[in-house]
């Protein structure tokens, strides 16, 4: 089986993880230790300019090796004037990043998280005309904010009108938990652009029932290393009463699809 993890972290955080992966050689060794073939990742930084330098480390990790993918973190707010966001897109693209996610902004002159349409409809038509995925982590949606960040003002709601009005941006929403089933199946069925990770996602045969809903494609292998561990995700996949096919798209086949066809 052939895993391609969707959501790592490297780097030290600003509250400190027990476990942190500081660096690429650390990760590799622990994708090694898990038979992770390969892994979408970030590498956190928490500084003055902070996205600039999170992309940074990032690219210079990823040179390391060709295991680890680089993940763009995305600007959702302009901090200089004159500054156009859906630019962005394209120095993503320049530098051969072919996902983005979002991230809390942080620190006393951040703002809160708005993922509203009116405000990023040019960030949105511009991944959308490149089928860039966007990865979401769950938690945003559900006002959680950390210690240097305020309140995130998003929701469901905005997810469904990203969906609807690009059906060609594909959405990862990170790590739902289990109580958010009704809305992941809601937006799975209503849009087909409409993905989620599972290592959390884990009530009994909740997996396996999910699958048989909306089909195994719609499903992401995504660890959250290192906040989670990695074999829980691995386990739910190796021992579901699934088929081979259905399980080699979760592990990594469906991450793959999506990235390879950002054009």
């Amino acid at each position: 089986m052939k895993f391609f993890d969707c959501n790592v972290m490297i780097g030290e955080a600003v509250v400190p993880i027990p476990n942190a992966i500081l660096d690429a050689r650390t990760l590799l060794a622990e994708m090694d230790r898990l038979d992770i073939a390969q892994a979408l990742f970030f590498h956190y930084a928490f500084t003055m300019d902070q996205k600039k330098d999170i992309n940074r480390l990032t690219l210079e990790a990823a040179r390391q090796s060709n295991r680890l993918v680089p993940t763009w973190v995305l600007s959702t707010a302009v901090t200089r004037m004159g500054e156009k966001l859906e630019d962005q897109v394209g120095r993503m693209l320049d530098s051969g990043v072919k996902a983005a996610r979002i991230l809390l902004d942080e620190g006393p002159s951040a703002g809160p998280l708005i993922l509203k349409l009116y405000m990023l409809e040019d960030v949105y038509a511009r991944m959308n005309q490149h089928r860039i995925p966007l990865l979401i982590p769950d938690e945003y949606l559900h006002a959680q904010p950390t210690l240097s960040s305020l309140i995130p003002q998003a929701s469901y709601d905005d997810i469904e009108t990203i969906c609807r009005s690009f059906p060609d941006l594909p959405i990862v929403l990170l790590q739902p938990p289990y109580n958010s089933q009704q809305a992941l199946l809601t937006l799975a069925q209503r849009h087909k652009n409409f993905y989620f990770s599972m290592p959390i996602y884990g009530l009994f045969r909740e997996l396996e029932n999910t699958a048989r809903m909306i089909g195994a494609d719609r499903m992401l292998f995504g660890s959250n290393m290192p906040v989670h561990d990695p074999s829980l995700g691995i386990g739910m996949i190796l021992y579901a009463e699934l088929n081979d096919r259905d399980k080699q798209l979760m592990a990594g086949g469906n991450l793959a699809r999506l990235l390879e066809s950002v054009q």
